[in-house]
């Protein structure tokens, strides 16, 4: 059935909802005939919060965090989204059942040796890339996006996953931020630039 009405936003119909919002705003991109979607995607992260209840859903690897204080009182980091990108074994092994090519760009030109033996999520300058038979496109360090027609032939499509947070009074802060943060900046190092910022500027206001 159809997803929509009043039972959309309870429990499963939730995430079956959130999860088409991807998938159509991709499908209507397809559509529209003056925005060129060929090779011209995005990766993108929502969060939406119903009642003490985080939904996440995310295409892609940016990324979402939740700042949470612990026994000791200290704010600690923790994962609201996991990064899609062929460092995942699961994502990259889904690709090359639709025929992707997985190939860093030294290994394309021929530097490197053919290989698979990456850390998931290791920062590197030359990361696995997704590429079509022809080895020229789509050449994305995503696996999954909105509006990339090219690299959808080779399974980068727009359903997210979605995660399901349940919000506690230890919860103080959600972040969500594009790969060019969390590139150079660990999940705990974003977290702690904010709680110090909100620090300073509580610290100003008390001295007006």
């Amino acid at each position: 059935s159809s997803v929509g009405g009043s039972k959309a936003f309870e429990e499963e119909g939730m995430e079956k909802f959130y999860a088409k919002s991807f998938t159509d705003t991709n499908r209507l991109l397809r559509k529209t005939k003056n925005i060129d979607d060929s090779l011209s995607g995005t990766t993108g992260i929502t969060v939406i919060v119903k009642g003490d209840v985080l939904y996440v859903a995310n295409v892609g690897d940016s990324r979402a965090i939740i700042g949470s204080t612990n026994q000791d009182g200290k704010l600690k980091a923790s994962c609201l989204s996991n990064d899609q990108t062929p460092f995942r074994k699961d994502e990259r092994e889904r690709l090359k059942k639709k025929g992707a090519i997985i190939r860093t760009m030294d290994q394309l030109e021929g530097g490197e040796e053919l290989h698979e033996n990456w850390d998931e999520g290791e920062n590197t300058g030359d990361p696995p890339r997704v590429w079509n038979s022809s080895k020229q496109v789509p050449g994305c360090a995503f696996t999954r996006s909105i509006g990339d027609a090219v690299a959808e032939n080779v399974g980068v499509y727009a359903i997210p996953e979605i995660l399901v947070w349940s919000l506690g009074p230890e919860d103080q802060y959600v972040i969500i931020a594009s790969d060019g943060i969390f590139e150079f900046l660990s999940n705990q190092q974003v977290l702690d630039l904010l709680s110090d910022n909100e620090i300073e500027k509580n610290n100003e206001l008390k001295h007006v």
